[in-house]
């Protein structure tokens, strides 16, 4: 495990909390062990936790939604 694919990838798998078990051993381990690391993960953590806490969730319109189903293939075949 290194730095750059830590600060650069692992970290937003981290932060999203959709890291796989094995991968997040690893992570935690270089973690506790790199001050720099623990560093930019709790930053990117608190950073994302506050983005989703102050961005609004918006749906998307019925239509458009409908319109996007309708270009999947395996929909595609069930209409009419």
């Amino acid at each position: 495990m290194n730095c750059k694919k830590i600060r650069e990838e692992l970290v937003f798998l981290y932060a999203d909390q959709e890291m796989e078990a094995e991968l997040r051993i690893a992570f935690d381990r270089h973690v506790a062990d790199c001050p720099h690391c623990a560093q930019s993960t709790q930053y990117t953590t608190r950073l994302l936790m506050i983005v989703r806490e102050r961005a609004g969730r918006c749906s998307a319109p019925n239509r458009l939604r409908e319109r996007i189903l309708a270009t999947l293939p395996h929909r595609r075949s069930f209409q009419c």
